[in-house]
């Protein structure tokens, strides 16, 4: 049997279940390279997310580690509010027409490479999210002298200015919990 005869009028008189289970079919097939398309584009997403939370996390760590090192600092906790997510800076092929010291026309292609999963633009650099504010919570975070001392530290590592940087003392319970 070919397509030919499952498409004529006659065959879908006599054989209706047949040709329902036909269109069915093809409708499962159109289905599935739908879901394929849908799902490379979610993945991409979601290795963006999971490389935003990495990045997160092992910045709050850093952070932790350094801070507790600050004299009468203690015991700490850092989290991180993040403006973008990465940014990545590919590379580009400009030509330019000029005519009398004046510009004509400008035209910039992306450079293509080969890569392992097929063509790809050329990375030249990734560009790290921004860091919006930091939220820092220590053993010594009620200590002027001790508050200065981060706030120097932490503006000084990430390059942001004191006023997005919060310190408070850490609860004495959260204290007895981690001993």
């Amino acid at each position: 049997m070919n397509v030919k005869n499952l498409l004529s009028v006659e065959f879908i008189k006599t054989n209706k279940k047949t040709f329902i289970c036909f269109i069915a079919g093809l409708l499962g097939i159109l289905l599935i390279f739908a879901s394929e398309a849908f799902s490379k584009t979610s993945k991409k997403s979601e290795i963006s997310n999971k490389e935003y939370v990495s990045y997160s996390n092992e910045m709050e760590e850093k952070l932790a580690d350094i801070i507790s090192k600050v004299e009468g600092a203690g015991k700490t906790k850092v989290f991180l509010t993040i403006e973008e997510s990465e940014e990545y800076v590919y590379a580009q092929d400009i030509s330019s027409d000029r005519k009398d010291n004046t510009q004509v026309n400008d035209d910039k292609k992306y450079v293509i490479v080969d890569g392992n999963s097929g063509k790809d633009g050329l990375l030249i650099k990734t560009v790290n999210p921004k860091i919006r504010g930091v939220a820092i919570v220590c053993e010594g975070g009620d200590d002027p002298v001790v508050q200065q001392r981060i706030y120097s530290c932490v503006s000084a590592s990430l390059g942001i200015s004191t006023a997005r940087i919060s310190i408070s003392k850490m609860s004495s319970m959260e204290v007895n919990n981690e001993k």
